[in-house]
C-alpha cells in the first residue's frame, strides 16, 4: 500500500493520488503524551502522514524532522461565532495565529470543517495550496460520488476524504437506531 501526504496531490497527475492512502491526523489539542503515542505508532510503520496542528508543542519539531510527515494547520474559527477572540478577532487573524505556529504549512483542514470562500481565498494568499475540509462518507455515497481532488475556483486544491471517526460513529448509531447493523 502506498502512502502520501496531502500536499503531494497534483490533480493533473492521477498517480499522485489514485491508489494512495492519505493518513491525516487533526491534533485537536491532544496532550503531548497522547500525541507522542500516536507519532510512535505511525513512525513504527514508516508511512507518510499529514498532521493538522491546533497548537504549539515541542512535538512539532519531531514531526518536522521526519521526512514522511508534513504539518498543516487546523484553524479553529468556531470561537468567533460566540464572540470569543481567543485566536483572533476575525478569520484573517485566526489564520495568522495558526500560520505563526506552522509557517511552512501548505495544507489545511479547519476544525469542525468550518470554511467559506473568503477563508479559502485568504488561506491561499497565506501559502496554503491544499485543503481537506470536505468529508464525503462512503456510507452516504454508496460509491456514486467519486472521491477525487479537484481545483477550486481560486486555484486551491481541494482534497475530500471518506473517513472521520465522529462521522463513522454517527453512522453506526443511526444504523442501530433504525434497527440495522453497524456499518
Amino acid at each position: 500500500m502506498a502512502f502520501a501526504c496531502v500536499s503531494e496531490i497534483d490533480v493533473h497527475i492521477a498517480s499522485s493520488y489514485m491508489g494512495k492512502t492519505f493518513l491525516t491526523f487533526d491534533i485537536d489539542w491532544a496532550s503531548d503524551e497522547v500525541l507522542e503515542y500516536c507519532i510512535d505508532l505511525v513512525e513504527s510503520f514508516g508511512v507518510k502522514a499529514t498532521w493538522f496542528a491546533t497548537h504549539a508543542t515541542p512535538l512539532l519539531e519531531r514531526l518536522r524532522a521526519n521526512p514522511n510527515f508534513e504539518i498543516g494547520i487546523h484553524p479553529n474559527f468556531l470561537p468567533l461565532l460566540n464572540g470569543d477572540f481567543v485566536y483572533g478577532k476575525n478569520y484573517q487573524e485566526v489564520l495568522c495565529y495558526y500560520m505563526d505556529i506552522v509557517p511552512e504549512a501548505t495544507a489545511m483542514r479547519a476544525h469542525s470543517l468550518a470554511t467559506s470562500s473568503r477563508i479559502l481565498q485568504v488561506s491561499k494568499e497565506k501559502g496554503i495550496t491544499h485543503e481537506s475540509n470536505l468529508c464525503i462518507p462512503m456510507q452516504a455515497t454508496k460509491g456514486i460520488l467519486p472521491l477525487a481532488p479537484f481545483v477550486n475556483w481560486d486555484g486551491l486544491v481541494r482534497c475530500p476524504y471518506h473517513y472521520a471517526d465522529d462521522v463513522a460513529c454517527m453512522y453506526g448509531v443511526l444504523q442501530s437506531v433504525r434497527g440495522g447493523g453497524h456499518i
